[in-house]
């Protein structure tokens, strides 16, 4: 598909700002790969490797396509392929390179082969609402200038994909709504992600004390299981934290003071968890709240007078969830 737009060259940008180019050294893209006609010609050996990538994934890999996303999938031109869009490289605008991927709501079959790593310049991959299934292969580590990643709803297994841990300009990640499990790495926290989702999954870990070193804006965990308190470390989140999401994640013991440090944050989002104690009164210091929800929960106290309001609003549907009645639910001591 010809012309990524404004907002990819500028996605692109940014990942290759933030991480190195990578070459695909172990994945052989060489003749006789994905097919490929001897008599064609490729503008550059990276457009090559797309087309071997992308001719594996829809030949071997993808198993029912009922919207025919990938039927034009054919010939050399891969950048007039449904769903894959390329721009100039920003080192190079001479040179043209497959800079994402895009089949969200495909409700595509199959799974992601290794062959996907020579797609080594890609900034995007949304892979939305399809059945994708298995678990990720280590050669995704080759995406080093991937900067949004999108498996959400689809039928992913296995433990939390640590390759993910190896893409150093990855701002953006939603696993949400797969069948993943486990525990979830420490190391996530330290990375300079911008958005996590990891809602309903079947992850089972407690929140290390460096949750708290995560720079995101939004993150969404709920519907997970938990062990343990919310860390304290929460309170380093202050310059960016906007929204956090725990609802139904087995949390207990009582609300960290730190709490409220948490000045930038609009939607704070605890409840069906098993805190329990009294509500800390530093919580007035979440001035832009606008929807604080601590319902189904053992917290007791006093409903700080500015923040009354917030605790009213009805349900809400947001782009990652349905939220339900946000407030102090079921409490009669509050």
């Amino acid at each position: 598909m010809r012309g990524a737009g404004f907002l990819l060259l500028v996605v692109f940008a940014v990942a290759v700002a933030g991480g190195a180019v990578a070459a695909a050294a172990d994945l052989d893209g060489g003749d006789g790969g994905g097919g490929v006609a001897a008599e064609w010609r490729f503008p550059s050996s990276r457009m090559r490797d797309a087309y071997v990538a992308l001719q594996t994934w829809r030949r071997e890999a993808i198993f029912s396509d009922p919207g025919n996303l990938t039927a034009d999938w054919v010939g050399p031109d891969v950048c007039n392929y449904t769903g894959v869009f390329c721009a100039p490289l920003p080192w190079d605008r001479r040179e043209v390179a497959v800079a994402g991927v895009d089949l969200n709501h495909g409700d595509i079959a199959g799974y992601l082969p290794p062959e996907l790593g020579l797609l080594a310049d890609l900034a995007l991959l949304h892979l939305n609402s399809n059945r994708f299934c298995g678990v990720l292969p280590a050669t995704l580590r080759r995406l080093r200038l991937l900067h949004e990643l999108d498996l959400s709803n689809n039928r992913f297994v296995g433990r939390f994909p640590e390759v993910v841990l190896d893409m150093p300009a990855l701002r953006f990640l939603d696993l949400r709504f797969n069948d993943f499990e486990g525990g979830v790495p420490r190391q996530l926290f330290d990375r300079p992600l911008d958005a996590i989702f990891l809602n309903h999954n079947r992850f089972r870990f407690d929140l290390p004390d460096n949750f708290g070193n995560s720079p995101v804006s939004v993150i969404v965990l709920a519907h997970n299981s938990f062990g343990g308190c919310l860390p304290a470390s929460l309170g380093n989140m202050s310059g960016t934290l906007n929204e956090i999401l725990l609802i139904n994640t087995g949390l207990s013991s009582c609300l960290p003071p730190e709490v409220g440090m948490l000045r930038e944050v609009t939607v704070f989002d605890v409840s069906f968890n098993r805190l329990a104690g009294p509500l800390p009164s530093a919580v007035a210091g979440m001035r832009k709240v606008e929807q604080l929800d601590v319902a189904h929960n053992l917290l007791t106290g006093a409903i700080p007078q500015a923040h009354r309001n917030s605790l009213c609003c009805c349900g809400v549907e947001r782009d990652w969830e349905v939220v339900g009645v946000w407030g102090f639910g079921g409490f009669g001591n509050i």
